[in-house]
């Protein structure tokens, strides 16, 4: 859940669904999809549809049923005299997938289409061509995001979005989706939330990355299909193994800790600092963890394989893997507020559909324990990578023995050893396969 507005008795929370991410505006958007939710203090939130909930623009005071273009305000109707705070959202009148589209990847350049039909658009460090705007890569390469200005015809106060475009060749953004040139020093951590892209066509298929101060060095070509195949440069060509033409930076480091990127003229010095300081995230409770997968899985409609999907994409963004969790941490007793086990005795009918729900929770979750201890990085590292993490690969192993012993949880240690943990057992992960 999202935007959530506090300090009320009872406020509004914006839950954004997929299709209310555009694939090119950093910020989640307002669509036929969005959801919202009545909150209250000490209790669940209580999910409602788009018609309990009314709109106006902000530092306005009339509300309505439509939402207006521009940065605006979501109010849930709350009870009869219930003051509800609202939520800020962002309204562009369409869909978030029909606002943006790219026409055309360049060498050096791409070329962009927008859709809004509400007033004026301007896009800045971008020139108007006959199908949209074309922007350059070398104009983005500082950093700087690309910026675009709506202004409503209807007068109303303009608002600006950030863009994050694809570029032909190779690519490295930060978490912002802005690009990253030259050199790189980042932590362990960040391996996980900085991205690569690569995007080819038939006379530029192909860049290099040599790792371990030169010590490896391998050739990933690019297909048609969106995955590159990986060959040891070393090794006379031989293929390696696959992955997926844009990712996690952890993908391409391998378990390394410096690496070097050559695509054509370009170069791109990744160094992983190994004693960097810890980045705190969100603070990890692997029963609060298991609630919310059971309130996911009462969802009308829910996709079982897309869930699983999503909450193991889940691991990288808080540093954690579902495998941690215990039987324990699921049991009743942490879902009886869920499940409604008030008198329960006296209905032998409702025991036994909380009973058939409990199960279909308790194989969702061994489902997940076990697609967390499979998962592991395209390309597995290799002997010599191997010898030169020993010390790391057996720090981390102890780590895990120690939780599942219930020495040391792994939930108590900071986010920087727990992204370490996360990166070498997907890295190398043969030398974890006697975890459980």
């Amino acid at each position: 859940m999202d935007n959530t507005t506090l300090g009320s008795q009872a406020w509004t929370e914006v839950n954004y669904q997929p299709d209310n991410y555009s694939s090119f505006v950093r910020t989640p958007l307002l669509g036929k999809s969005t959801r919202f939710s009545l909150c209250r203090e000490g209790q669940e939130a209580r999910l409602v549809q788009q018609s309990s909930v009314v709109f106006r623009r902000k530092g306005t005071e009339e509300w309505g049923d439509t939402a207006p273009v521009g940065r605006i305000e979501a109010k849930v109707i709350g009870e009869e005299g219930e003051e509800v705070k609202p939520v800020g959202i962002i309204s562009l009148g369409v869909e978030p997938a029909e606002f943006l589209q790219v026409e055309r990847l360049e060498p050096k350049s791409t070329v962009f289409s927008i859709h809004w039909n509400h007033g004026e658009v301007e896009v800045e460090d971008a020139r108007k061509v006959d199908d949209g705007y074309e922007v350059h890569k070398a104009d983005l390469s500082d950093g700087r995001p690309l910026l675009c200005t709506l202004m409503p015809a209807d007068g109303s106060t303009p608002f600006t979005l950030e863009l994050y475009l694809p570029f032909a060749g190779f690519n490295i953004t930060d978490p912002d989706g802005r690009m990253v040139t030259g050199e790189l020093k980042i932590s362990v951590a960040e391996l996980s939330v900085f991205n690569y892209s690569f995007v080819g066509n038939g006379s530029d298929d192909r860049f290099a990355v040599s790792l371990s101060d030169l010590g490896q060095s391998y050739q990933y070509i690019w297909y048609e299909d969106g995955t590159l195949s990986i060959r040891n440069r070393y090794g006379n060509m031989e293929k390696v193994g696959d992955q997926p033409a844009t990712g996690k930076l952890s993908a391409l480091m391998m378990g390394s800790f410096n690496a070097l990127v050559k695509h054509k003229d370009s170069r791109w010095r990744i160094m992983v600092a190994k004693g960097s300081v810890p980045v705190e995230g969100i603070e990890l409770d692997p029963v609060r963890l298991a609630r919310s997968v059971f309130q996911r899985l009462q969802e009308d409609g829910v996709d079982e394989d897309a869930l699983a999907e999503e909450l193991i994409v889940r691991e990288e963004k808080l540093a954690f893997q579902w495998f941690w969790l215990k039987a324990d941490d699921w049991g009743y007793e942490h879902l009886s507020d869920l499940l409604g086990l008030d008198g329960i005795e006296q209905d032998q009918q409702k025991m036994m559909e909380l009973a058939r729900l409990y199960n279909r929770y308790d194989r969702f979750m061994q489902r997940l324990r076990r697609e967390s201890l499979a998962k592991k990085s395209p390309a597995q590292a290799d002997m010599t990578q191997m010898r030169n993490n020993r010390r790391k690969i057996s720090l981390c192993l102890e780590r895990l023995q120690r939780h599942a012993s219930g020495e040391e949880p792994m939930w108590w240690l900071n986010s920087e050893a727990r992204h370490e943990t996360l990166y070498y057992f997907r890295s190398f992960h043969s030398a974890f396969a006697g975890i459980r």
